[in-house]
This record gives structure tokens, sequence and C-alpha cells, in this order.
């Protein structure tokens, strides 16, 4: 029997199935229903003990002074554009002059030890080792990343080696309350709550309430009033739409990059392939297409995808997009492949409010 692409593999039908389901695109069955219910009952009921046990650990701590940590999280399973927004404030705040390092769970790699890379060193570290997203950030923001299973653990390890950081950042982590916090940031984007349940029934990790305690939500698509609306919640001060935009594209073996103009003229008579391994591919696609450049192929695959090495050998069209999350899996030796480049803005009174609680923390 042929092995199994990633479109086609059982997690792929179930994570499809799940989306459906949370985002009012399929009923389900009765019975599942009921067992969705129960599963959501009990995921509610552990989760409510296990952050109970870590805030009552954590009140007991000596308060820590110096680094500031800013977890940037999701209330939803799957993503809602995270990744962008903490290389936009760690870009952002190393341009203002602080030491910003990022810590992560690198979800899917193949080791449990904690780890350290710093860019621009001799070490040599790939994707399968210390995640997609840490390696993606640490290439895009130059900054020192700690990746382990507990980001508790992964921020000490960062420390040690790392000890003049002013700024540590959180890639996810919301709900991994071993992690003490200093300013918590949540990220939507067009979906919202979906059926608004917790997880399975639904895509919440948290309900909607939790968003009473965070120092900031953001809206990846759309305005404030919509992401709002979705919420059934009324915004206020904290609440900011960002600004997301496709600046161009970069051809993955030789780093030229092209305009979004340029790209229009140069492939308006290619076919044209787009594939991720995002929380939500087709974010990346209607952004593609809202850019001028027809799809003839979308390929949404399950998220943190484990490439095989021949992948791209085996897609059809004159050029292939994808993310940079999924390029750092790549080979980069098919001159077809182009990584999609994403520019994230965040608000000006979100970075100076930042700002001021770093001045405060470090002083």
């Amino acid at each position: 029997m042929p092995a199994q692409t990633p479109q086609h593999s059982a997690t792929a039908r179930l994570e499809r199935w799940l989306n459906a389901v949370w985002y009012h695109q399929h009923t389900p069955t009765a019975l599942a229903r009921i067992g969705l219910g129960l599963l959501s009952g009990i995921y509610g009921a552990l989760r409510w003990a296990t952050q109970q046990r870590h805030r009552a650990q954590l009140a007991k701590q000596a308060p820590r002074q110096r680094p500031l940590v800013l977890v940037v999280g999701n209330l939803i399973a799957g993503g809602a554009g995270k990744t962008p927004v903490v290389m936009a404030v760690c870009k952002t705040m190393t341009s203002r002059g602080f030491q910003v390092g990022i810590i992560s769970r690198g979800y899917g790699r193949t080791s449990s030890e904690i780890m350290v890379y710093t860019p621009n060193q001799p070490q040599q570290l790939d994707a399968a080792a210390l995640g997609d997203e840490p390696l993606f950030l640490a290439q895009t923001t130059g900054c020192p990343i700690a990746v382990g299973v507990r980001r508790a653990d992964a921020f000490q390890a960062l420390l040690a080696m790392h000890p003049e950081l002013d700024l540590v950042v959180s890639d996810d982590g919301l709900q991994h309350t071993r992690l003490e916090r200093h300013v918590e940031w949540v990220v939507f984007d067009g979906r919202g709550a979906g059926n608004g349940r917790l997880l399975p029934a639904g895509p919440l990790r948290e309900p909607l309430s939790r968003l009473n305690n965070v120092d900031a939500v953001l809206c990846t698509q759309g305005t404030v009033g919509e992401l709002a609306a979705r919420l059934h919640l009324n915004a206020d001060a904290h609440w900011h739409a960002i600004a997301v935009r496709l600046n161009g594209f970069t051809q993955a073996s030789t780093r030229l990059h092209r305009s979004v103009q340029e790209a229009v003229a140069t492939w308006h008579d290619k076919t044209v392939t787009a594939f991720t391994g995002l929380g939500h591919p087709n974010k990346l696609f209607e952004a593609i297409e809202h850019s001028g450049i027809q799809l003839s192929v979308r390929m949404g695959l399950p998220d943190h995808t484990d490439y095989p090495e021949n992948f791209c050998s085996t897609l059809p069209g004159d050029v292939l997009l994808t993310s940079g999350k999924d390029a750092v899996k790549l080979p980069t030796t098919d001159t077809r492949l182009w990584v999609v480049d994403i520019d994230v803005t965040l608000p000006t009174a979100l970075l100076d409010s930042l700002e001021e609680q770093l001045g405060l923390t470090t002083d």
C-alpha cells in the first residue's frame, strides 16, 4: 500500500472534520455531539484544576523584576496568527534598543531536550530538532530562542545563556500557567471563536471570560467591532486591530525577493500552486489571491506538517508558494519554491504601552 500523503492522513481528516464542526460547516450526529460535549466537560474541569494549582505555586514565588515576560497566545486551537505578531514585536522592540529573546514549546520537533539557539552562531539546528516556528522566528528576528516542552524551563535555560535580556516573548503559552508572565496578548483572526465551545466540541482552549484578564486583544483580520460582534462581547481600549499584509515573495534557492507587483507581472501566465501546514491555510491562500495572483492549486495540510524530502518534486505548477514556517522544513534546491513574506504592523499605542512596562520592570 502506498504511503499516505500529508493531506490524506488520518490526522488531516480528523482536523478537517473538527474544523468543519467548530466553524459551522458540518453538523455532527447526535451521538457525536454528546461525545464531544462530555469530552469538553472533562477538558474544562481538568484545565481549571491545573490552572488553580499552578497559580497557587506562582503566588508563593518572589516577584521577578527582569526581564519582562510577554505571552502572545490564542484562545482557539489551530492558530490565529500569533507567530507573525511575535515576529513583529521582537523586531520592533529590538529596533527600539531592547534585548529580546523568545521561548517556545517547539511543537512537532523530534527532541524533548531543552535547546537554546542563537542566530549567527556556529551551531547548526534544523526544524526537526528545534521546531518549525522557533527556527523561522530565530531566522527572521535574529533573536535568541529557547524551546522546551515546559516553557518555564525553556525560560530559565534562555536566561542562563542570555542574562542581558530585557524582554522575553513567549510564542503561545497562554495556557501554560507554570510560566510567570507580566503581559498577555491574545490573538484572533476572522474566525473569531467559532461555535464558542471548549475543546473538543469547539475550538476554545479556555472560556471567552479569560479575555477579562489579559492586557490586549489583537484582531488580525477585519475591525475590532467585527471581532467583538463575532464573540458577542463589548470591545474596549485594550482591543486592537493590527495590519497584516503580503509584502512580496522570496525564492528559497537564491533569496531573490520579488515585490507583489513584480510577481503579478512575472507569473500572470504561470500555473501557481500554494501549500501550507498553517493552522488556517485558507488565510494564506486568500492573501495570495487578494494580491492579484491566481492560484491553480490550493493544498491545505495539517498544522506543523512533517514534509517528506521529495515533497516539492511531487507538486504540479510552474511556481510553488508556501509560508516561512513551512519553508524551513523543505529543501531549497527547487527553484520553483517561493516563500510568502508577511508583514505585521502593530499599533503604536500598544508598543508604547509595552515599552512603558519594560521601563518599569527593568529599572
